[in-house]
């Protein structure tokens, strides 16, 4: 009989992200403030809820106005 090896596997194939080393950055060779991109997400993402709030709250308000509603006396 042949000696075969049926347990081989063809080819086995892992990646994992802790392998990964970071980027290692020097601060002294920023241009901008290392917090400039943080304060800039927050402040799109406060502008962004609050249109959207003004937007939804208009959306809302507009519904008095289309004479949708026929108020009945009694």
């Amino acid at each position: 009989m042949e000696n075969s090896n049926t347990s081989a596997v063809l080819y086995e194939w892992e990646y994992y992200y802790d392998y990964l080393d970071p980027v290692i950055v020097d601060e002294s060779k920023l241009k901008h403030n290392k917090y400039s991109i943080v304060i800039i997400f927050w402040i799109v993402l406060a502008a962004f809820v609050g249109f959207l709030f003004i937007t939804l709250n208009l959306m809302s308000s507009s519904e008095k106005f289309t004479g949708k509603h026929i108020w009945r006396s009694c």
